[in-house]
């Protein structure tokens, strides 16, 4: 449809129309491996931030291409799975049926981008974590059918090397800072995986996977989750407080309250569908509370009052009210 000014016809979308291309961009980017890689992107972000390391586009442009390949391809190859708990991933991956196209275009994308940018260190890991990541859904995963937790651990160790990844890259020297947020986002990936499993529960004990809900009743390991996400912050207020970090680093505490909310919902019911989509989203938030809180340290009142900001935020919490819940 369109309407004729001066005799040009100009044309027009319909609502229908844009509704439609907003309900295929958010499915592509929920369902198509976007957003994890989106939150790899993140991590890559907010240790810069923190670390005061200038980022260039092309790491931007690799970690994203490396956790695309991996997320996309894991999904693709668990369709008969995921059939069971993801009904609406699987879906729309049947619907695309492009997967091992944009898989083959990314792979020679990210390896054009490491010839031109990268050293050999950078190659070498970069191939190392595609090798962990695409073998993890055949492979690895199945470990954990003998060692609890082991896939969720897999996982977690993975995304929290990308922080390391930024000095190996840039050729830096690592320091306990920079272990010290990594261990943070080993926390943080842990507690969402494990969230994960709530709902992959069904599918993961008829492949016989010793994952946490499938040992613990719902009540643990909802306190489970509580536990991480409070030990998690933790290492994050003491790393600032002591100089290990700086100080706006405590932009982080913010995400104990995002997870507690999802975490909360899927104490109340498993099935919901939207709590597994918050804590997907909440790596791409760890950077955009970190340049937050950076850019309030210097255009606002300075890191004294940046750090009484989010240390109140901790005081007028419930924390002992989530300690009580996990000791009961």
């Amino acid at each position: 449809m369109g309407i004729n000014v001066h005799g040009v016809r100009l044309q027009y979308v319909s609502k229908d129309n844009i509704l439609k291309f907003v309900h295929i961009l958010w499915s592509e980017i929920i369902y198509g491996g976007h957003l994890f890689a989106l939150g790899a992107v993140s991590v890559i972000m907010a240790s810069s931030i923190i670390f005061m390391v200038p980022l260039s586009f092309d790491i931007i442009l690799v970690s994203y291409l490396l956790f695309y390949i991996i997320y996309l391809h894991d999904y693709s190859k668990c369709l008969f799975t995921d059939s069971i708990t993801n009904k609406r991933r699987v879906q729309y991956l049947h619907y695309k049926n492009k997967n091992i196209c944009a898989i083959y275009v990314s792979f020679a994308l990210l390896f054009l981008l490491l010839f031109i940018f990268a050293n050999t260190a950078t190659i070498l890991i970069c191939v190392i974590i595609l090798f962990f990541g695409i073998l993890y859904g055949k492979y690895f995963k199945k470990l954990t059918r003998n060692i609890p937790a082991f896939k969720n651990i897999f996982v977690s160790l993975i995304w929290s090397f990308m922080v390391v990844f930024v000095f190996v890259y840039y050729s830096h020297s690592v320091t306990y800072g920079v272990l010290l947020l990594s261990t943070f986002f080993f926390f943080r990936m842990l507690a969402i995986q494990i969230l994960f499993d709530v709902r992959d529960l069904e599918g993961d004990r008829k492949e016989e996977l010793l994952t946490i809900p499938s040992l613990f009743e719902k009540r643990k390991c909802t306190s489970i989750l509580r536990a991480i996400n409070i030990f998690s912050i933790a290492i994050i207020v003491i790393g600032s407080l002591i100089g290990i970090l700086p100080i706006f680093a405590l932009g982080f505490v913010p995400v104990f309250y995002y997870a507690d909310i999802y975490i909360s919902k899927v104490y109340i019911s498993e099935k919901d569908h939207f709590p597994y989509i918050f804590a997907a989203f909440e790596p791409v938030i760890w950077s955009i509370l970190i340049l937050t809180a950076y850019q309030l340290s210097i255009f606002n009142v300075g890191y004294a009052s940046v750090s009484s900001l989010f240390l109140q935020l901790i005081l007028q919490g419930n924390l002992y009210t989530w300690f009580a819940l996990i000791i009961a």
